[in-house]
């Protein structure tokens, strides 16, 4: 009877394992279709910008026009240093 019934827990055990590995499998199938869509959607999305800001008239999207606004530069500070009379910069 011992031998039975620990063939049986082995089998539960083995049971269990089995329907949990199926379970990370449907989750991991479920992120990969999301990925999937996202990576649609986002290729999708960023078609429709180009065509909008090269081929779609004279008007260029947000994005476009952002994206080729130069970086605010600041000017150099001026330090004051005793003894002298012109700034290292000349100005």
């Amino acid at each position: 009877m011992s031998h039975a019934l620990k063939k049986t827990r082995a089998i539960s055990a083995r049971a269990r394992e089995i329907e949990l590995i199926q379970a990370r499998l449907a989750v991991l199938s479920e992120f990969e279709s999301a990925l999937e869509r996202d990576n649609a959607t986002l290729r999708a999305q960023r078609a429709a910008i180009l065509q909008h800001s090269f081929g779609g008239g004279s008007r260029q999207s947000k994005i476009g026009l952002d994206s080729c606004q130069p970086l605010a530069v600041p000017s150099p500070i001026k330090v004051v240093y005793p003894g002298l009379t012109k700034s290292p910069w000349g100005f």
